[in-house]
């Protein structure tokens, strides 16, 4: 599925890469947030997701602002002008999306989809578990 989104940001040509098109299309559906945070959910390196940001910055689709809990925080919120390359993004995903399942029946998709839940489900360790085991002893 990574694939042919990828194919098909580059052949919408939208001037972002696959990988900064993740992070707006997740920032659209979760809102503004802490960039670290943000790296945790797409699964990347907080540097990389910090770098993601800077280019999405300088073109004007995001914007950091102090965190009113913690001003040392930064969040990362879209601005009004991501919505142009948003648009462009959901798109590309459905084109990506009709390919990946061209052909495969709703009843077969949706047994499809109920164990990709289950197994994610169980691999999923919970964020408290995962944040005990982070603190230092």
């Amino acid at each position: 599925m990574r694939l042919a989104f990828e194919r098909e940001i580059e052949r919408a040509q939208i001037g972002v890469t696959a990988a900064e098109a993740r992070v707006l299309a997740h920032m659209s559906v979760c809102g503004g947030m802490r960039q670290h945070h943000l790296a945790d959910r797409l699964g990347c390196a907080p540097m990389s997701v910090t770098a993601f940001l800077d280019r999405l910055e300088r073109a004007g689709l995001i914007e950091r602002c102090a965190d009113p809990k913690d001003r040392r925080a930064k969040i990362a919120r879209l601005t009004p002008e991501a919505g142009q390359i948003l648009e462009q993004i959901q798109i590309a995903g459905e084109r990506s999306r009709k390919i990946a399942f061209a052909g495969v029946k709703a009843e077969d998709f949706a047994a499809f989809k109920s164990v990709c839940l289950q197994v994610r489900g169980n691999l999923e360790e919970p964020r408290s578990v995962r944040d005990t085991q982070m603190v230092p002893e």
